[in-house]
């Protein structure tokens, strides 16, 4: 790990951190990584080795034992924790991270991915990265999963617990070290002594498993060579025999494990560990896994000792005495003050987290949606507003669901404190300043507007393109001016931001319709054609320039722009009609049907569109489904009531402009 990053800071590039959990993007992506690779190697050689790398490669389990040694030299010695229930979570851990998805792919019918290595410039996925620390932790994050993997679990649960009861790495480990020639095993007369069952950290009876079988059969065996070591007689040593897989199990009572909860306590440990993963699993985005799934097993543990607490006369904690003749000893108040942190913490987490899975899944289904109701809004707001009122941390994801709530409902003015809060964190955030713009403009306050306009031009130096932050900020202040019918203010304003970038497209077709509106046609024409060089996919831009081709007398050019305009907004009623209209005024009525039906298909209530395929049926000479849409119209929209009469009781028809 040091030559590691040594040739990371010499070098300025080396190989991506070697990190277990990238075997999950290899089997869903396809992306081959250096953690990838290094676990392949790994587990081919524990099919052959054993379990070696756990013992003498992993950085856990030498954390673990460091804090072993740490805690047994200031006197405390961690009481080994066995249990039935916690044996089962690196197996279950390692079937949901690595075999689980593997299954949905199949259930989907997913074919599988096409291995391949991303270049240099991936993000989080290159075999070479100059950002040795892209996917890791921050310091006060990593410092906690140490400090929580290394002494507080093996405090709680005894040494090398994590391994036991956590990693899922050590479950595919042990399933291929079952599989493995090289094993401990007995090599001269053995006196059965049990200093080797002494010295293992794994928690293993040696010296009854090379008695019974000659070698040691539990895969949990690190291989760390400690037995070996300390056997006086030289009885112990590592060689290639019979795998253990092949070897029939003997039953004995000497041989079988002793596990120190019955079975009752054992389902209470599973019923506290899952919720409790659920809540701690990437809490507040900061959480990692396996910090989770290590928290929940200490959480579950605490749990089942406090229930022993009420209900047994005696209880230890290791060698502690925590209740003693049916008495609670001063250790005992100090676990059941710890028990009561930790359980308060945990609920205000769970709370947390109920407010925001029902925020968030509310906020999915309302994104969207074509009807909306506001009580709905104002729900899914309450949810998101109380998880950010009761998190210690901030939520910026949260913040932007929020403002797209109150964005949604009747009053966006709510959106101005989320709005406030993403600012606080990034100033040059061009997308929740310019929302806050148009929240301050839309209330009337003008001046606060502007002054956002003014720190948004401000914050345009320091963003990672700040010519076209800066070009943004401008096209946002000609938007409003023309809004307060300042139609020269706009103009410069709009002018100025081409100077910033000039591809800038949005501003380009923002003269092309102050031009339109003063009715310089052929300027507005060309500022539209200009703002389609930097926009071709813009429903808008085609929209406009076929509104205003067709005022000039180019009805084939017009045409075209309006089907690109269709192409884009398919759902565009507006676009469906006018070109609708142009058709019609050209004769083309089997082409003017189609697109009025279909905007009558999108919105049958839409009062322009019976009109005309009113004035469309007269054309045809059907009288009576003519009659039938003008009226429909009239009785939509009041205004089409006199051009009713006049068509169907004044002169006859003509097929000019709407």
């Amino acid at each position: 790990m040091v030559a590691h990053i040594v040739h990371w800071k010499l070098a300025g590039r080396t190989l991506a951190p070697l990190e277990l959990n990238e075997v999950m993007h290899t089997l869903e992506l396809g992306i081959v990584t250096a953690g990838f690779i290094l676990m392949a190697v790994l587990v081919l050689a524990t099919f052959v080795f054993g379990r070696f790398f756990c013992s003498w490669g992993c950085h856990i389990l030498a954390l673990e034992d460091a804090s072993t040694w740490l805690l047994e030299k200031v006197g405390i010695r961690p009481k080994q924790v066995r249990s039935r229930a916690l044996l089962l979570v690196p197996i279950g851990t390692m079937l949901y991270m690595f075999v689980w998805p593997q299954i949905s792919r199949l259930i989907e019918g997913r074919s599988l991915p096409r291995l391949h290595i991303e270049g240099d410039g991936s993000a989080w996925s290159s075999f070479l990265t100059e950002d040795y620390a892209r996917n890791l932790p921050g310091p006060g994050i990593a410092a906690v999963t140490l400090f929580v993997c290394g002494f507080v679990i093996v405090y709680a649960l005894g040494s090398r617990t994590f391994c036991r009861y956590v990693c899922p790495y050590g479950a595919i480990f042990a399933i291929a070290d079952r599989f493995a020639p090289g094993q401990i095993m007995k090599t001269g007369d053995c006196d059965a002594c049990s200093l080797c069952t002494a010295a293992c950290s794994s928690d293993i009876a040696v010296h009854k498993e090379l008695r019974a079988y000659g070698t040691v059969v539990d895969s949990a065996c690190l291989k760390d060579l400690d037995c070996v070591a300390v056997c006086p007689n030289g009885a112990i040593g590592y060689g290639f025999t019979r795998p253990s897989i092949f070897r029939k199990r003997k039953r004995s009572s000497a041989l079988a494990k002793r596990y120190d909860y019955s079975w009752r306590e054992e389902l209470g440990l599973a019923v506290v560990f899952l919720p409790t993963l659920l809540v701690l699993r990437g809490l507040y985005d900061l959480l990692p896994f396996l910090l989770s799934l290590a928290l929940a097993a200490i959480i579950a543990f605490l749990a089942v000792h406090a229930a022993r607490l009420v209900s047994r006369k005696g209880v230890k904690f290791g060698k502690t005495q925590l209740k003693l003749s049916g008495r609670i000893t001063r250790a005992g108040w100090v676990f059941t003050s710890v028990v009561v942190v930790v359980g308060l913490l945990l609920g205000h987490s769970a709370l947390v987290r109920y407010h925001l899975f029902a925020g968030e899944r509310a906020f999915a289904g309302l994104v969207g949606s074509a009807s909306v109701l506001p009580a709905e809004i104002e729900s899914t707001i309450g949810h998101l507003e109380s998880a950010i009122g009761l998190a210690p941390v901030e939520l910026p994801e949260v913040d932007r669901m929020l403002v797209d709530l109150h964005m949604m409902s009747a009053h966006p003015g709510g959106a101005e404190a989320a709005l406030e809060r993403i600012l606080e964190r990034d100033a040059t955030d061009a997308d929740a300043r310019s929302r806050l713009v148009r929240i301050l403009h839309g209330e009337g306050n003008a001046t606060g507007a502007d002054q956002q306009i003014e720190q948004m031009i401000a914050a345009a130096a320091s963003s990672p393109n700040p010519a076209h932050a800066l070009s943004s900020a401008y096209e946002l202040r000609g938007v409003l001016l023309v809004e307060r019918g300042d139609a020269d203010g706009a103009f410069a304003a709009f002018e100025r931001a081409l100077e910033e970038h000039p591809q800038n497209a949005g501003a380009s077709r923002s003269i092309g319709e102050l031009y339109a509106g003063a009715g310089r046609f052929p300027e507005a024409i060309a500022r539209f054609e200009e703002s389609l060089k930097s926009d071709a996919e813009s429903p808008m831009t085609h929209y406009n320039l076929a509104v205003v081709l067709g005022m000039v007398g180019e009805d084939e050019r017009s045409i075209e722009h309006y089907v690109q305009a269709a192409r884009l907004s398919p759902k565009d009623i507006d676009i469906r009609n006018n070109l609708g209209i142009l058709y019609l005024r050209l004769g083309r009525f089997a082409l003017a049907e189609e697109q009025l039906l279909e905007a009558l298909a999108l919105e049958p209530r839409f009062a322009s569109a019976h009109f005309n395929l009113g004035r469309l049926r007269l054309a045809q000479h059907r009288r009576g489904e003519a009659e039938e849409h003008l009226r429909r119209a009239a009785a939509l929209d009041g205004r089409f009531e006199a051009g009713m009469k006049e068509l169907l009781f004044g002169s006859p028809p003509g097929l000019g402009g709407r």
